[in-house]
């Protein structure tokens, strides 16, 4: 049995993949003996193969893991898994589970399309609002604990929610905070506490420039933030959750036109401040424009984490083409 695990949503497929060997050691392989898991870039071909074609011991099946093969493996591994697949030469007794993150491939192997089409294989994409606020939820139940509809919200709309890896681990933090003084349920109040509201002023100076077409001062908005020192993916996720949030709010324009910010700041679980900006930005900015302009960061996001470029350069690019 052949699997592929892969998907932008790197975090949650690392989730499956432990759970899919713990259930295997649980079921099958409680020694621990038949189980091994390989790094493509580190181990050697003849090791990987070996392994996938021997016999199980005192078990009746063998788990191999091979991680990245797809994206980091030489072109000699590829042929020579493909060259097992073709012949059928891969036992009835192995499970192989092949991990990926995105897969970018500028030509796409036998062996990728083959192994998409598995039964068992499965893509991880990014979570949408719906799928973050159940797998919150689902944390939170994990650790015994509740977690009210604002503080929720909030943490749905942060920049952290665009990297599972960082909101775990302060959802982590926050809980233990809260199980600590002897709480059971998570409170907005609880999350300021470790996640402060973003962004700050300098990126709704940047959507006013974009929302003018001011191609030459949104650049130095940008810039300026490169000089200070700023982390690049710090200065992108704050661009993220803002085209997140405008795309939220005027949404609920559309379905409420006449509501105040304060009501919508309210409804939606946003700061008040951060709403009363998104108004003032979103006068002059049609709903489609905000769907492009936050689709194209998202293919940004995708280039860079690919390796096809950077974020100063892509942004740049970004800006003048929007204005």
């Amino acid at each position: 049995m052949f699997i592929l695990l892969y998907g932008s949503n790197t975090f949650y497929s690392r989730q499956q993949l432990k759970k899919s060997i713990e259930d295997f050691k649980k079921q099958r392989d409680p020694s621990g003996m038949n189980t091994v898991v390989f790094d493509a870039e580190k181990a050697e071909i003849h090791q990987i193969l070996e392994n996938i074609v021997a016999s199980p011991f005192l078990a009746e099946k063998r788990l191999v893991v091979i991680e990245k093969a797809l994206s980091k493996g030489s072109k000699d591994l590829m042929e020579a898994l493909w060259t097992m697949v073709e012949t059928n030469k891969i036992p009835a007794t192995a499970v192989v589970i092949f991990w990926e993150g995105e897969l970018v491939e500028k030509k796409v192997h036998p062996l990728t399309t083959w192994l998409k089409k598995q039964k068992f294989s499965k893509e991880f994409k990014e979570f949408s609002p719906l799928e973050l606020s159940n797998w919150i939820l689902k944390e939170v139940q994990t650790e015994k604990m509740e977690i009210e509809n604002l503080a929720l919200n909030n943490l749905i709309a942060h920049p952290l929610s665009s990297n599972l890896w960082s909101l775990y681990n302060e959802l982590q933090k926050i809980c233990a905070y809260v199980q600590a003084n002897q709480g059971t349920k998570i409170t907005s109040k609880d999350v300021s506490l470790f996640l402060t509201d973003a962004p700050d002023d300098n990126t709704f100076h940047f959507i006013d420039a974009l929302v003018s077409k001011n191609s030459k001062q949104a650049i130095k908005l940008l810039h300026d933030q490169w000089d200070s020192g700023a982390a690049e993916p710090q200065v992108f996720g704050a661009l993220v959750w803002q085209f997140k949030t405008l795309l939220l709010v005027k949404d609920y324009q559309n379905l409420n036109p006449a509501v105040s910010s304060e009501m919508a700041a309210k409804n939606l679980g946003l700061s008040p401040y951060v709403v009363k900006k998104a108004f003032g930005a979103l006068r002059n900015f049609p709903f489609e424009a905000l769907k492009k302009i936050y689709g194209e960061l998202l293919e940004i996001d995708k280039k860079v984490k690919t390796g096809e470029g950077d974020y100063q350069l892509l942004l740049d690019l970004l800006v003048n083409k929007i204005c």
